[in-house]
């Protein structure tokens, strides 16, 4: 049941007014159960399976807590991290891992069986996966306390994050989930609101611009360079779209029951610098990283020096792209933002005395989103192309057309764009559609940065929020594109 089909929309309209209606006391199993409903539409095996990893967590917490030395906690803690991770690199890593050990000890049949296993990965096991580390590891620090079974339970399986996230913090959950209490009207409108918006983003936007992007890096040499770089441009945009209108979702819906889920991007595109962008885009995911692996490696590794800090970022990057799944082109691509963020970490106060010395630091405002942008671009192409070698192919073929571009002030450029744009399923009418979505999604994305969403909304009277509510709708409606294609982050 995706989350932009009309299955859903029913589904979470029956919930979340049934749940209007639950008495206090049932709340937290009323939730448990619409979830393991929703969930074990999938399948029932993907929902004894997330049952079964929960009481391992439960189990294996307590008994971290309630260990009496040091060393019985250390056991209990590892047996715990080997317990909850098993199912998810069986799954999602067995047949890549297997793979690379066939080429070097043959095992073709054994090979194929474990491509079976990734094949039948339980739909979000890399979200509550996480979540569930999380709290394990939060209990043998000493900052969560293993105690409540049924907000742990709810916490892992609640339906409005089981998809694609985002990934909440166990702590912050259970206390919302402590006392769950009916939501307010005026949070329920902003919950519809923000689906509304989610649901804008990817269908009128997303899905457009999917059309071109599948179609360009479908057959790479069938287009002009030209065309290949715009299209790698707009793949960015595209999953940028897709991803925080399915986060969108997922918060809008969960507050329809007064959840409130923690934000997953930050205006990406406006940062200065990578180490920003990483601090704005899928921040539930680079925050779980930074907290649970690189300090702790940093701190391992601090003897080290600079050379601890490069090694514990290339790591962390490189278990952030493998956390899209398994794929060499995901090694590549947290590879080249490991190198970005090395470079960057490595000649940042150099950098910034050149700035202050040149005067380059009145404009780095300006410049320094522009090519923050550029480089995420040349790195999301090793995201999207079909391999390695074809990801390079396609970098080289793009930076010869910007190259021979500038060289010749753009002569031929319009030219080659239209001969290419003959070849798409696409139109000027989708072109218009696509900027005109992509500035008010955008505009929302920074009014929402500079905390005037929130108060903005409230300011305003109901007959606007309904107006908003309405015109969202009728734009979905009207150019919302008809076959809707699977958010890109629900396969992750």
């Amino acid at each position: 049941m995706a989350y932009d089909s009309l299955a859903f929309a029913a589904f979470l309209a029956v919930v979340a007014g049934c749940y209007q209606l639950c008495p206090a006391r049932w709340r937290r199993w009323y939730l448990i159960a619409t979830s393991y409903t929703f969930y074990g539409m999938w399948s029932v095996g993907f929902a004894l399976l997330l049952g079964s990893v929960t009481a391992i967590a439960y189990v294996v917490a307590r008994r971290v807590q309630d260990a009496d030395d040091d060393r019985a906690r250390r056991r209990w803690f590892n047996l715990g991290l080997v317990l909850l991770l098993l199912p998810l690199i069986t799954f999602k890593y067995a047949s890549w891992l297997g793979g690379g050990l066939a080429s070097l000890i043959g095992g073709p049949a054994w090979v194929s069986s474990l491509q079976a296993i990734r094949l039948l990965a339980p739909v979000g096991i890399s979200y509550y996966t996480l979540k569930l580390v999380g709290y394990l590891i939060d209990v043998y620090i000493g900052v969560e306390s293993a105690g409540d079974f049924i907000g742990l339970a709810t916490h892992a399986v609640f339906f409005p994050q089981i998809l694609a996230g985002p990934i909440h913090r166990a702590g912050d959950f259970l206390k919302q989930i402590a006392e769950p209490k009916v939501p307010s009207a005026a949070m329920m409108g902003s919950g519809v609101r923000l689906i509304l918006f989610g649901l804008f983003k990817k269908l009128v936007l997303a899905d457009r611009l999917g059309l071109v992007v599948d179609q360009v890096f479908g057959r790479p040499d069938a287009f002009s360079g030209i065309l290949l770089a715009a299209a790698c441009y707009l793949f960015v945009i595209q999953v940028y779209m897709d991803f925080s209108g399915l986060t969108d979702i997922a918060i809008g819906a969960g507050r329809m029951f007064g959840i409130e889920a923690p934000q997953n991007f930050d205006a990406p595109f406006f940062a200065r610098s990578i180490p920003e962008f990483w601090r704005r885009w899928h921040m539930t995911l680079t925050s779980w990283l930074t907290d649970y692996v690189f300090m702790p490696l940093r701190v391992a590794l601090r003897d080290l020096g600079q050379l601890g800090l490069v090694i514990s970022l290339m790591i962390n990057m490189v278990l952030v792209a493998l956390w899209h799944g398994a794929s060499w082109t995901f090694v590549a691509f947290g590879l080249v933002h490991g190198c970005y963020l090395a470079v960057s970490s490595l000649s940042q106060r150099p950098r910034q005395k050149l700035y202050a010395a040149t005067g380059w630091d009145k404009i780095h405002p300006v410049t320094g989103p522009i090519v923050t942008f550029h480089l995420v671009v040349a790195g999301a192409v090793f995201f999207r192309a079909g391999s390695v070698r074809e990801a390079v192919h396609i970098l080289q073929r793009v930076g010869a057309a910007l190259v021979d571009a500038v060289m010749h002030f753009g002569s031929g450029v319009a030219a080659q764009v239209a001969s290419g744009v003959t070849q798409l399923n696409w139109g000027a009418q989708d072109a218009w559609i696509a900027l005109g979505a992509a500035v008010l999604a955008e505009t929302v994305h920074l009014l929402r940065r500079n905390g005037r969403s929130v108060s903005g909304v409230l300011a305003v009277p109901p007959w606007l929020r309904l107006g908003t509510a309405y015109a969202l709708a009728v734009a979905i409606l009207l150019w919302g594109q008809a076959e809707s294609k699977q958010f890109i982050y629900a396969q992750f």
